[in-house]
């Protein structure tokens, strides 16, 4: 979805909009939508310069990085954003950024992308790791059996000898 800038009003522009399963286009090894997208939003404006405030709200599916079970996390942000036109440079000019050139954001001058910035508020509200369970235990690195589900009976005596000065420690901290 589009929003033309030419097309604007002087009045702020509410746009609510549900996005169903598979129209965006995200894409992650260890995750998938588990719901439609659904996004309240206010744009306003001064000539062409944006300022986009509102949530989004949806479920991710994701697939463990300890025990690889998939689990399905409720995901809602809350945005507040300001886009100006891309500025015109040469090709060999260089750029300085400044500290306050981070928190803006940039489209062609024409349009904006609203599927683009919906999917970048997703992605920047999903963890770095995906956890099913603070005490998910995992997989054994032997056997591969499931250490939430059951106790295998690998041994745990084959440590790397540079780890022992670490273990010593946490035994006398366990203490």
């Amino acid at each position: 979805m589009f929003i033309e800038i030419d097309d604007l009003k002087d009045e702020p522009l509410h746009v609510q909009h549900v996005y169903p399963i598979g129209a965006l286009p995200f894409d992650h090894d260890d995750a998938a939508l588990g719901e439609p997208v659904s996004t309240d939003f206010v744009l306003t404006h001064e000539e062409r310069d944006l300022r986009v405030g509102g949530t989004v709200t949806t479920a991710v599916r994701y697939n463990c990085a300890r025990c690889l079970k998939e689990f399905v996390r409720p995901l809602s942000t809350r945005f507040d954003l300001c886009y100006l036109p891309q500025p015109r440079f040469k090709a060999d000019e260089e750029i300085e950024l400044k500290y306050e050139d981070m928190e803006i954001g940039y489209y062609d001058g024409l349009r904006l992308d609203v599927d683009l910035m919906i999917l970048e508020q997703i992605e920047l509200s999903m963890p770095m790791k995906f956890v099913c369970r603070e005490s998910c235990k995992g997989l054994c690195h032997l056997c591969g059996a499931d250490l939430n589900e059951v106790s295998c009976l690998c041994k745990r005596e084959d440590t790397d000898p540079r780890m022992s000065v670490l273990l010593e420690f946490r035994k006398k901290m366990d203490k």
